[in-house]
């Protein structure tokens, strides 16, 4: 009977574990956006007043570098939200994500803050423990 109450305990953790990364990523992604409009609002004033269309890169041998910076660092808040959305979809179906995901994940963040330290790269560091632990928890009980 003990031995199914931790099971059973091992297999709510694993399941929260991934809830709690999912909002984690969510709510990075918010911060991102955030952040990007507020440290790239001069850039975005540009854009906007260029007209929009075109205006971020209309001449690759001329490149704006600061309007580029602006729009890749808004781009990348979708994709940290769909993380998110991924790992609070794979807990409503009490569904594990691969380790392959947490590993990748942690990789990345890795790299970002060896290259820069002062960065937002350190809060991706929890989420993709809590999502390699949760698909760990799972690979062994499986096994």
């Amino acid at each position: 009977m003990q031995n199914t109450n931790f099971w059973l305990k091992q297999k709510n953790q694993e399941f929260i574990m991934l809830r709690l990364a999912g909002w984690w990523w969510i709510g990075v992604s918010a911060l991102h956006a955030l952040g990007g409009i507020i440290l790239y609002y001069p850039q975005w004033q540009e854009i906007a007043q260029a007209g929009w269309f075109n205006v971020v890169a209309p001449d690759p041998f001329t490149p704006i570098f600061s309007r580029e910076t602006a729009f890749w660092f808004i781009l990348l808040s979708p994709f940290i939200y769909l993380v998110g959305e991924l790992c609070l979809w794979a807990y409503r179906q009490k569904l594990t994500l691969p380790s392959s995901v947490g590993i990748i994940l942690l990789i990345t963040m890795s790299i970002g803050v060896f290259l820069i330290p002062i960065s937002g790269f350190w809060l991706g560091f929890p989420p993709s423990m809590m999502m390699l632990y949760s698909s760990k928890i799972s690979q062994h009980q499986n096994s």
